[in-house]
């Protein structure tokens, strides 16, 4: 774990109760190396004694001491009112060694899946009676082996797949109803022929559940409409969800436009007269985007600089989103200012952290300057003079303004098919040495808490009903190894290097010596294979 060093580091958080009651938290590092490789590393995974956000503040605290992790930029968390205690708190206490950028104004990140989650299950709400009848009918083929054998006999009929099945969804994860309901679609012409020729179908929506209620479905026409319509407007959603929830790529620059682009779309079905049924549903999902992302304000700034800093949109890119969301062109000219400010800031901030100053011309160059200028009046030397200073003033804005620099220099094509953003900056760290300093801290940033809920289901492997027992510290040490291990991909077929083959040869020639030794010791006393045998 000593690659983490001094690098800036952006975190992940959450919490989680296991099967025996006990609370854990777990830490996510990510990370950039010199290399611009993105690492991500799970460097806590220990009990807590409350959900509190002081408590949990504490133990984070104390996990970034113990780790050594000084330069921390940012954290990813989700919207439990919690979390807001446990930054604020994280935030205060590492102000206090001054070692936060521009003091930790951008350092709470609300984990954009989370936010997703929250739009999407508003919207769901609106259509609960439709999809209540779908899934009823997936809860029917999966309920008994002779069920779904009547269902795939029924595909087979309608010549479809003669395994032909569907999946059934967890109500509380939407992504995983919006793929029941993908699948479901498919069979929609089984599940209608069951409704009128299959007996056994026909009498489980007949039957009276406990609160002596019949069962929602099966699915009407109209529902079956309403679903599809909304399962094909649903896939944005699902897509930025997958984009947003990689570890182990950058997603930190596309944060701002897949944000855009779901809000256009939101508001083109707000508008769609065609389906009054998705323009409810589009109505109350915008109420929630709104809530989190509806203003310039409450988005963490990191997130426009992030798309700022990838060379095919810079800041022209920032003004067309907001172009698209049709915003006032004073307000679009303010937000592009706010955001060159910001990354002034951090430009300055590191620049006077490394302590980089700009270098002047050389004394040479005025030396020879003045020579030049003898034979000339003092009016003309006194111009020359005030030329050569200008010069060397604009050479120096120039030397030290990577910003600038970087805003004017011709654009990368977006067209560019496989573009690799990383390896981009790290051909550029010679030309922009202190914004690529800040490209690395922004890049690592991670825009959700998936990389630290992955952490729990591997918890859920270590800690099941067989080894309940586990201790805290071990299920820590069982969590933190295996995710080390896996970290890099072992290749069997990697040629190896010269140190291995050496390694190699040394292992070999010790087993050799170990087992001559071994050979030699297993012969009894003054006793070779020439002597003869003793006799009785």
């Amino acid at each position: 774990m000593s690659v983490i060093g001094n690098h800036r580091v952006s975190i992940t958080t959450d919490t989680w109760t296991s099967i025996q009651n006990v609370n854990y938290m777990v830490v996510t590092a990510h990370f950039m190396d010199n290399e611009w490789n993105l690492h991500k590393r799970i460097i806590n995974f220990t009990k807590i004694t409350s959900h509190k956000g002081i408590d949990i503040g504490k133990t984070l605290c104390a996990c970034l001491n113990a780790w050594g992790i000084e330069n921390l930029f940012s954290i990813t968390v989700d919207n439990a009112s919690a979390n807001d205690g446990v930054v604020v708190y994280v935030g205060n206490r590492m102000n206090n060694f001054n070692n936060l950028l521009l003091d930790g104004k951008y350092l709470h990140l609300r984990c954009a899946c989370h936010i997703l989650n929250l739009i999407v299950k508003d919207g769901l709400k609106e259509l609960l009676s439709s999809i209540e009848g779908i899934r009823n009918c997936v809860k029917y083929i999966h309920s008994s082996p002779s069920r779904l054998d009547s269902f795939r006999d029924h595909a087979l009929e309608m010549r479809m797949d003669e395994m032909a099945n569907v999946p059934m969804d967890v109500v509380t994860r939407w992504n995983s109803t919006y793929k029941m309901l993908d699948c479901a679609f498919k069979y929609k012409m089984v599940f209608n022929r069951m409704t009128t020729e299959n007996v056994a179908f026909q009498a489980y929506f007949q039957e009276i559940d406990k609160d002596g209620m019949k069962r929602v479905g099966p699915p009407s026409n109209e529902d079956w409409e309403k679903s599809i319509s909304f399962v094909h407007f649903l896939k944005k959603f699902y897509d930025t969800t997958l984009k947003l929830s990689a570890t182990k790529m950058v997603t930190s620059n596309i944060i701002f436009h897949e944000l855009v682009s779901l809000q256009v779309e939101i508001e083109l079905k707000m508008s769609d007269p065609r389906d009054p049924v998705l323009r409810r549903v589009a109505s109350s999902m915008k109420k929630k985007f709104d809530k989190y992302w509806g203003s310039f304000e409450s988005v963490n700034k990191m997130i426009f600089v992030a798309l700022v800093l990838d060379p095919r949109f810079k800041l022209q890119m920032l003004k067309i989103s907001f172009q698209n969301l049709k915003a006032e062109e004073n307000k679009i000219d303010e937000v592009v200012r706010e955001v060159r400010t910001c990354l002034f800031n951090l430009y300055n901030e590191c620049r006077g952290a490394d302590g980089l100053v700009s270098q002047p011309m050389n004394e040479g160059e005025d030396e020879n300057v003045g020579n030049d200028l003898e034979g000339y009046d003092d009016v003309q030397t006194k111009m020359f003079h005030q030329l050569v200073q200008q010069k060397k003033e604009e050479q120096l804005v120039e030397i030290s303004n990577e910003v600038d620099k970087y805003l004017t220099d011709p654009f990368e094509s977006p067209f560019t098919k496989g573009f690799k953003l990383l390896n981009w900056w790290k051909g550029n760290e010679s030309r922009y040495p202190i914004l690529s300093k800040i490209a690395k801290d922004i890049f690592a940033i991670p825009s959700s808490t998936v990389a630290s809920k992955n952490a729990f289901s591997l918890g859920k492997m270590i800690v099941d009903h067989f080894r309940s027992s586990l201790t805290p510290k071990m299920v820590e040490a069982l969590v933190c190894t295996s995710d080390w291990l896996r970290a890099d991909e072992f290749c069997y077929y990697k040629e190896p290097t010269d140190e291995e083959l050496a390694f190699y040869k040394e292992l070999e020639a010790l087993e050799a010596n170990v087992a001559g030794t071994q050979t030699s010791t297993t012969l009894p006393p003054r006793f070779d294979s020439t002597s003869s045998l003793p006799t009785i």
